[in-house]
């Protein structure tokens, strides 16, 4: 039992810490998907951040950097995720 607590916490840490190192490492993004423990107040959004689309506790918000996406994490979003074609990270093209 305590196994199966010790994975569910590194699998929670986990989804927390990988988008907070991998957006500011990965480069710009267009968008970011955010999800929010609790619905935030619109007006608090980080300058220059825009709304794509709201849905309840999720949004796609265009022009999240790793400032923004702190600031975010600040305000209460439990997940930071950079969208882009080729997944999280920004790959080369080949």
């Amino acid at each position: 039992m305590v196994r199966v607590f010790a994975l569910m916490l590194l699998a929670a840490l986990a989804a927390i810490l990988v988008p907070a190192i991998v957006l500011p490492l990965a480069g710009p993004a267009q968008a970011a998907r955010v999800v929010f423990l609790d619905t935030p107040d619109l007006a608090d959004l980080p300058d220059g951040v825009t709304i794509d689309r709201w849905s309840g506790r999720q949004a796609v918000l265009a022009g999240v950097d790793a400032e923004a996406a702190r600031a975010l994490y600040a305000q209460g979003a439990i997940l930071v995720y950079p969208m882009r074609g080729t997944g999280c990270l920004s790959l080369p093209q080949t």
